[in-house]
């Protein structure tokens, strides 16, 4: 995947734009969901990371193809204007200022995110922007070395600060890490692989946990060879290759059956524990779903066999287009969407 290391200059940058948008008299800083005023840290916390993906995919761009340059939108512009524009709003060549090619579209994604995708809204109003263009997504991370493995250590402003500071006069950002930052590509989805591959969650549906089948220990279900008294029953399931409905909980299950419906092949038992199952892999065990991808379970391992709501308010306020992370890799792999190292290497081209 392509990658780039971010630079102070590359901070001050977002950093600036913050401040700008902070301090701009026209913008409104309340929170959206509160509506109570935000401070500077908390403009800051909204507008650094986002800007500094899009900076690091620029400079990759820059990378690819040094012959251009891929000018981003770091004017202070009215929420109207901004929505419907590309992230990448001009190219330069030579003296030449152009519109681009492609329009591209630019967000950050972390290494632990399950989901990637867009509102409905923002999709509808990208293609409606784009016109006659072709649009990409480019999902990128940004990624750094914490202290003791403390992810407070990395806080974008914490390190931005630290390396600033005048050392001789004070040492308050000195317990965060040192700058460092890498901004490296996940993938690129063009338009129509997400209108084809991603699954409409609607308004007021749940959000769902990708990592199904977390690895359970045997001593949860079995006392030597009994099963324990918690354990409500066991179903066998010899050489299976059907449709096996998941659970959110006993007899409660997801708002559509394109969530819920796995593939299932192997030989198992269901276990009952309390109002939730669990498998035993008698066999290797594979379950398939077209939302969550693809799963290899090992023989003799235990999993859960459910699937769980994610965050403490999991219900959706939007319509949105979404594609677990998960099913992204192994599209990719199968070749039915296309390795974002040649698209990134296109767009450089052809922007």
């Amino acid at each position: 995947m392509e990658n780039y290391k971010l630079k102070l200059k590359d901070f001050k940058r977002a950093i600036e734009f913050g401040v700008n948008f902070y301090i701009e008299p026209s913008k409104n800083t309340s929170g959206r969901t509160t509506g109570e005023p935000r401070g500077l840290g908390s403009i800051l916390d909204s507008f650094t990371l986002g800007k500094l993906t899009e900076i690091g995919v620029e400079s990759i761009l820059n990378k690819l193809n040094s012959k251009k340059s891929y000018i981003l939108d770091f004017d202070i512009k009215s929420n109207d204007k901004v929505k419907d524009e590309p992230d990448i709003v001009k190219i330069g060549e030579g003296k030449n200022i152009r519109d681009p090619k492609i329009f591209v579209e630019i967000k950050n994604t972390s290494e632990k995110g399950r989901w990637i995708g867009l509102t409905e809204e923002q999709f509808n109003t990208m293609k409606r922007s784009a016109g006659n263009r072709s649009v990409y997504i480019v999902f990128a991370s940004i990624n750094s070395n914490t202290i003791k493995n403390n992810p407070k250590t990395t806080d974008l402003t914490g390190m931005f600060l630290k390396e600033i500071e005048d050392e001789n006069k004070s040492q308050i950002f000195q317990d965060f890490a040192n700058l460092n930052a890498e901004c490296k590509i996940e993938f690129i989805i063009s338009s129509k692989e997400l209108e084809k591959l991603s699954f409409p969650f609607e308004k007021g549906m749940n959000m769902y946990e990708t990592n199904v089948f977390s690895e359970k220990e045997r001593k949860a279900f079995y006392t030597k060879d009994l099963p324990r008294k918690d354990i409500k029953s066991v179903k066998c399931y010899k050489n299976f290759n059907e449709i096996i409905k998941f659970e959110i909980q006993e007899n409660q299950y997801p708002e559509k059956k394109e969530i819920s419906e796995f593939k299932v092949k192997g030989s198992f038992n269901l276990i009952r524990k309390n109002k939730k199952l669990f498998i035993e892999c008698l066999s290797d065990v594979s379950v398939s779903n077209d939302i969550f991808g693809e799963f290899r379970l090992n023989k003799g391992s235990f999993y859960n066999f459910h699937l769980s709501t994610l965050g403490r308010d999991p219900q959706l306020k939007r319509n949105n287009l979404f594609i677990s992370k998960n099913r992204v890799y192994q599209l990719i792999a199968s070749k039915k969407i296309a390795n974002p190292d040649e698209v990134i290497l296109n767009i450089a081209k052809n922007i």
